[in-house]
């Protein structure tokens, strides 16, 4: 049987909400009899001074590269067969039915990003202005919060020199928030055909905020503090994920770099949040219409 090692990493300062994500994707690795792994900022021990120079404190960005060295080095040190990086911000809801075990030497994550079509939504408002309903957008892309690379895999270090060349090349001043990680992959998908699991999204803020007027354990007045901090929210969105959707969610990344849109309150933000994992753990079979 391939030997499976899960990977994560975090601050040592995070969010409660954030510690449950963590927790799930512990517990997930250990139902399913993989080897588990934390590490903290050692993520960037690897990362060459020139490089987090020019990311300037995104340690986003400096994650990007970081995953993928210590993914290499395990792999290298025959650690396990297949490494599996899962973001901190993940939350692993349908434990039972998920694996990850590449047919190819590596699989990415993939999201349908849903977000409103703002000149479908204007026009809808000029014909039926009384309306409530948005026109929603799901834009596929690949997302690296869920990466995993087998032995001998051909990709990875490919990835790690093509993210260090381009760095190397761009203006510190214009360097995209996920120019190193989804925008990179989405692109070389276009050409290489990556194995993706849609099984393992990532959900927009209009779908976060959807999920939040579902859960019963939202608390009173918070999630409408949220929306109303929040342009452009309509009701809607995860019926418009799942109907895009070609497999249950199993998993999904909560973007916590989005939670500070929803509100300046961070009380708000963790009840938001803490109430988006209720709803979703409500649902161990997976999220689907």
């Amino acid at each position: 049987m391939t030997k499976t090692l899960v990977l994560q990493s975090a601050p040592a300062q995070r969010a409660q909400w954030l510690v449950a994500c963590l927790a799930s994707v512990k517990a997930w690795a250990t139902q399913a009899g993989y080897a588990y792994l934390f590490i903290g900022d050692e993520l960037f021990d690897q990362v060459p001074d020139w490089y987090m120079l020019k990311v300037a404190g995104r340690m986003p960005i400096a994650s990007d590269l970081g995953r993928l060295l210590w993914i290499k080095q395990l792999l290298d040190q025959g650690e396990a067969d297949t490494v599996v990086w899962l973001d901190a911000d993940v939350l692993v809801f349908a434990p039972s039915l998920l694996t990850i075990e590449p047919v190819s030497s590596c699989v990415f994550g993939q999201e349908l990003w849903i977000q409103k079509n703002i000149l479908k939504a204007a026009q809808k408002d000029r014909e039926q202005p009384q309306s409530q309903k948005g026109t929603w957008q799901a834009h596929k892309n690949v997302h690296n919060a869920l990466a995993a690379f087998s032995k001998d895999c051909p990709v990875l270090p490919f990835l790690i020199e093509v993210i260090q060349r381009m760095m190397n090349r761009v203006d510190a001043n214009f360097i995209a928030p996920q120019m190193m990680g989804p925008k990179l992959l989405s692109n070389l998908h276009n050409l290489a055909d990556f194995e993706l699991m849609p099984s393992v999204g990532a959900l927009s803020p209009d779908v976060i905020l959807d999920l939040a007027r579902d859960s019963a354990e939202a608390p009173a007045g918070n999630e409408e503090l949220a929306v109303a901090n929040f342009q452009g929210v309509g009701q809607g969105a995860l019926q418009a994920l799942l109907a895009k959707q070609s497999e249950p969610l199993l998993a999904a990344n909560l973007c916590a770099s989005l939670v500070g849109d929803f509100s300046a309150d961070a009380q708000a933000q963790e009840d938001l949040m803490m109430a988006v994992i209720a709803e979703l753990n409500a649902h161990p079979q997976g999220l689907a219409l």
